[in-house]
């Protein structure tokens, strides 16, 4: 038997207006939520474009913008990362988008980033 060295993943950006993007890649097993962002950029960097800092190996990439619009700490709005396989709720990462390994074998996984602010609730965004 034959195993795929690639899979699919859905990729959506949310951000406030809440006009939805979204985009599938096909990457290597073993790629992370992170390398789900790298490949939608190089599909169309002019709706995908993001920025990050890296904190280190333990920690991984921070998300600064995506398609401009950047983490604002002062009013506590950021970009959160979450994942939902199959047509599942969104969950929120415990883990960073550099530190999310898409399960293999995955079936329909989605990344998803959202701008929300941290002082609603998850449930309310």
């Amino acid at each position: 038997m034959e195993y795929p060295t690639t899979i699919p993943v859905n990729y959506e950006v949310h951000p406030l207006s809440g006009i939805v993007i979204k985009t599938t890649v096909i990457l290597p097993i073993n790629s992370t939520a992170l390398d789900v962002m790298k490949a939608a950029v190089d599909q169309d960097s002019s709706k995908y474009k993001f920025t990050a800092t890296y904190y280190g190996s333990s920690l991984g990439f921070f998300i600064d913008a995506i398609h401009g619009v950047p983490a604002a700490p002062d009013s506590e709005f950021y970009w959160a990362f979450y994942y939902s396989k199959g047509n599942g709720k969104p969950i929120k990462s415990d883990k960073g988008v550099s530190n999310f390994i898409i399960p293999w074998p995955s079936s329909n996984y989605t990344i998803i980033m959202k701008y929300i602010s941290a002082k609603v609730g998850d449930e309310e965004q």
